[in-house]
């Protein structure tokens, strides 16, 4: 029985590695000069190096090509990538889509991703990071719980010579890559919705002020706002929400229209709120800022922006490996995913208008 044409190749290049005619670090022909050496098609030629590469004969690097094994060793590369999440809830599907994102390029380019979660605790944070040190990983991906909090975590890093990317979450004190959506523009979005349908009597919800990112939103509301002519003073931000205090100001329509920063809190309100009596969104209109997994889904479904959760993690993996094959290290590539209005039954043209 004849052997596979891609089994020819695959062991035609395997012994030139094993006799010595390749040598570690070395650069493979490309498909093209590898086809006409061999008299293959690109298919059979992609099929043995995919074996080889399976095999662990030979590291092939998007846009670079294919190398000899030993080049690894000879860099120092785990081929390891740590993703530190601090996260509250491990399951909530945001996350788990930023992971496969990040999980689906890191194995393009060869890399193993390293997940540890460390709960919204800057010790674990730490203890995580050294721990991924330790090991020797070749880059880090980290979605901070305070990313002001968290900047001697990243000094660790910086200390050790290891690139790092922040996803979601940025330090604006502390310039570094960062991987998340336009928060900014979102919010525009969002705003200018609820203007539409003739509200102008819109606050801006938030228990996580802290965060660039629900300053950023905050401060795409403010433009939306103030292009429309409104007014924006201090009482438009709600930060500490008192939902009886909350559930009057909507009875007396001083409040026709809620954007919350984000859609876990306007989940929250729709249920505090209707406990009280408020209808929804005949009495308030809600709108969020995420589009959960299951934010169409509720009994009222939720009107939000949605974020591509998988295009941040692949877009964070992407510039990391662009900058662990540059070695660079330092710099502030900001990478913003697109963002879009998803228009559910929370919000409905202001009746009283």
């Amino acid at each position: 029985m004849n052997e596979p044409k891609y089994e020819t190749v695959k062991q035609a290049l395997l012994h030139q590695i094993q006799s010595g005619e390749l040598r570690p670090g070395d650069k493979l022909p490309n498909e093209e000069d590898l086809m006409k050496q061999f008299q293959v098609s690109g298919i059979t030629i992609r099929k043995a190096m995919t074996e080889l590469a399976n095999e662990g004969a030979i590291t092939r690097i998007k846009r670079k090509g294919s190398f000899v094994n030993g080049a690894q060793a000879a860099n120092n590369s785990s081929h390891l990538i740590a993703f530190i999440l601090s996260a509250e809830d491990n399951f909530d599907v945001s996350y788990m889509k930023i992971i496969k994102g990040a999980q689906q390029v890191a194995a393009e380019f060869n890399y193993s991703l390293i997940v540890e979660w460390s709960n919204e605790n800057l010790a674990v944070e730490q203890a995580s990071i050294q721990k991924m040190l330790d090991r020797k990983v070749d880059g880090f991906l980290i979605y901070p719980f305070d990313p002001t909090e968290s900047k001697d975590n990243y000094r660790l890093i910086e200390q050790s010579n290891i690139p790092y990317l922040l996803v979601d979450r940025y330090n604006v004190d502390h310039p570094s890559h960062f991987s998340g959506c336009n928060n900014f523009d979102g919010a525009i979005l969002a705003t200018r919705e609820l203007i539409s349908l003739k509200h102008t009597k819109i606050k801006f919800a938030s228990y996580q002020f802290f965060l660039h990112s629900e300053q950023e939103r905050f401060a795409g509301y403010c433009s939306a706002m103030r292009q429309a002519g409104l007014p924006v003073t201090d009482d438009n931000l709600l930060t500490r929400i008192d939902y009886d205090a909350l559930a009057d100001s909507i009875l007396k329509r001083n409040i026709t229209a809620l954007f919350c920063s984000n859609d876990k809190l306007a989940i929250e309100m729709i249920e505090q709120l209707t406990g009280r009596g408020i209808k929804i969104p005949q009495d308030v209109s809600i709108m969020g800022f995420d589009d959960w997994d299951h934010a169409g889904n509720l009994s009222i479904g939720l009107s939000t922006v949605r974020q591509d959760f998988e295009e941040i993690g692949r877009n964070a993996a992407n510039l990391l490996n662009q900058v662990i094959q540059d070695k660079t290290h330092g710099g502030n590539t900001k990478i913003l995913s697109g963002v879009s209005l998803v228009i559910r039954e929370s919000t409905c043209e202001n009746p009283y208008a």
